[in-house]
């Protein structure tokens, strides 16, 4: 059992020396500016290690076929390999990967700064060589790349040879929660095309009661040309992330030329940092069943060329989005947790080419893209301080669920006006800079759907698109900068053309870019984000945060918008929106700072 103290001896104690006692964290940073990156090139965090041609990238064949390979005879499953210990690879070694690498609970897998891997699938092969590995629950994988010697993942085909779906992706499967069911266990859920896997239809099975669990480590990786499809419309993503906990660290990893979604959360709490999503075929960042991670840092860059086949299929035809996000399948209102992440500082170059408009683009190309972000089936995703340049529409409220979570006193009362959305639940796309609806979707007969916003699913449709076109240009603190610049080189960003291989994504001299960004009056953002400066001043006051707790549980005695508990260093290391509580278990001994309602105060937890 965890206790708080109000005694001032045991705080001057522990502050004396809290030090022995740090722990690390996500650290959401409050910028100036909005989208990925600064305009000084001392601080561009996509140099040195991302690859921004891997099609003819001479990478060197593979030297050991044997230790990732599920597909050799004499293996306990024939198109498996388990790893049950802990096993390191060599930097110095190229691998080659087939069949399901799977680390199994208590396993673990260290891939050190350097390595490179070829992977190779073939679904016509008995077994079928899958190619992909799999974390299981309680197994731990360390990809530690440094920005010198990122870890790689690749296709083990030739120069010009490799295209997106070469071979299968990485999957974690962790213990936070999820807020699907099964039918039989609580938070048991299985991943797509995985139940099918004829040599093993056990695998993938991920979500628990544990938020903080922790799946290892991801630092300075690339994943190029994974995707690969299980079956029709059953493909593995690039990175899966299922019910993974805020313990696991993530950051600065590259998923190029992915044969589905770059990024995809299913439920879990895991936090990341520095993410790029490069030409991908579906989604670049797709949240799920309650996942509630904080993310910043990111790019999202669509080529034309690559766009999701299924795009006007007539069972449900899949468009190619920046972010899209869902609660869950009904998009049932009473489904917890609520999907409630945050995305900051994000640059979203959509497939529309700087300089030219979408209806240049051919027909297939302008019905395969669509929107910088679509919201739908009761998400309360949360997108500010990025930039969105691009796309057909910039935003798509799809169904009255996400309406109604604009909290827009217009777009309420075209919904339900006698059931007015909690603030804690609400969407925020705020202070957002949105460039090229002038030259993006235009239509003289359409009444779901302008160059900014659409709407879909919805009765009324004309006069609720005027309410979400309303909220989006709203004035204030929060407010989205729209269209503040021509669409033409030179005006936003320095070089964000797909199809350069030195791309630069910079903000150009007097770019609106520089500004606009906003943390201290966003009322999730600002328990999330702490100084140096209210960290001192709040260690030297006296007053300590109410107690006593017990069973580990802090209760705040009412609902909050967010809460954030730090470290004395400022690192983030738990966090929690629309809630009353927090439970304390996973924090050591020592001094903290914890932030309710704007005000941060002190907490020790002994």
């Amino acid at each position: 059992m965890k206790k708080v103290f109000t005694c001032f001896v045991l705080l001057f104690t522990l502050l004396m020396t809290s030090v022995s006692y740090a722990q690390t964290g996500f650290k959401l940073k409050a910028t100036s500016y909005v989208g990925a990156l600064s305009s000084d090139p001392a601080t561009d965090w996509t140099q040195n290690w991302t690859n921004w041609d891997p099609k003819n990238t001479a990478y060197p064949a593979a030297t050991d076929t044997t230790t990732l390979n599920g597909m050799v005879t004499g293996l306990p499953i024939l198109g498996e390999k388990e790893i049950l210990g802990s096993v390191t690879l060599d930097a110095n070694v190229v691998y080659l990967l087939k069949g399901i690498i799977v680390v199994r609970n208590s396993g673990e897998l260290t891939i050190p700064a350097g390595t490179i891997i070829r992977a190779q699938s073939d679904i016509s092969s008995t077994p079928k060589n899958y190619s992909c590995i799999v974390v299981e629950r309680g197994g731990k994988i360390n990809i530690l790349g440094t920005e010198k010697l990122p870890v790689v993942f690749t296709s083990n085909k030739g120069i010009g040879l490799r295209d997106r779906g070469d071979w299968g992706g990485i999957l974690l499967a962790g213990k936070a929660y999820h807020n699907l069911l099964d039918g039989t266990t609580n938070n048991n859920i299985q991943m797509e095309g995985f139940n099918n896997v004829s040599f093993d239809p056990t695998l993938a099975r991920f979500g628990g009661t544990d938020n903080n669990d922790n799946s290892g480590e991801i630092s300075y990786l690339r994943i190029e040309f994974g995707g690969l499809a299980f079956e029709t419309n059953k493909e593995i993503n690039g990175l899966t992330l299922g019910a993974v906990g805020s313990a696991t660290k993530l950051g600065y990893v590259q998923v190029s030329y992915s044969g589905d979604d770059s990024f995809e959360w299913f439920g879990g709490s895991v936090n990341g940092h520095h993410l790029i999503a490069y030409k991908g075929t579906d989604d670049d960042f797709d949240t799920d069943n309650g996942y509630s991670g904080l993310n910043q840092f990111g790019l999202g860059v669509r080529d034309s060329a690559y766009y999701d086949l299924t795009y006007g299929a007539t069972s449900g035809g899949s468009t190619s989005e920046g972010f899209e996000s869902d609660n869950e399948a009904t998009g049932t209102a009473a489904v917890r947790p609520v999907t409630s992440a945050i995305f900051s500082n994000f640059t979203m170059v959509g497939p529309v080419p700087v300089g030219s408009t979408y209806s240049q683009m051919n027909t297939v190309t302008k019905a395969a893209f669509r929107r910088g972000a679509r919201i739908r089936r009761n998400s309360s995703i949360r997108i500010v301080n990025s930039i969105f340049m691009g796309y057909r529409n910039f935003l798509l409220m799809d169904g009255d669920s996400c309406l109604r979570k604009t909290n827009f006193p217009a777009a309420l009362n075209l919904v339900n006006p006698n059931t007015p959305v909690d603030v804690k639940e609400q969407i925020f796309f705020t202070n957002n800079l949105i460039c090229n609806t002038a030259s993006a979707f235009t239509s003289t007969t359409d009444t779901t759907a302008n160059g900014l916003v659409e709407v879909a699913r919805a009765a009324n449709s004309k006069n609720k698109l005027e309410a979400a076109n309303a909220w989006l240009r709203q004035a204030g603190s929060l407010a989205n900068n729209i269209n503040p610049v021509d669409f033409t080189a030179g005006t936003l960003l320095v070089n964000p053309v797909a199809a350069s291989t030195t791309p630069d994504f910079k903000p150009v001299a007097n770019s609106p870019a520089l500004s606009g960004a906003n943390f201290l009056d966003n009322p999730i953002l600002v328990n999330l984000t702490t100084s140096t400066k209210e960290i001192e001043n709040t260690l030297n006051r006296n007053f300590i945060y109410p107690n006593p707790i017990s069973n580990g549980q802090l209760t705040f005695g009412h609902k909050v918008n967010s809460f954030g508990i730090f470290d004395i260093k400022g690192n983030l290391l738990l966090h929690g929106v629309n809630t009353d509580h927090v439970n304390l278990d996973h924090l050591i001994s020592g001094i903290y700072i914890i932030k309710l309602d704007g005000i941060a105060q002190k907490l020790i937890v002994e």
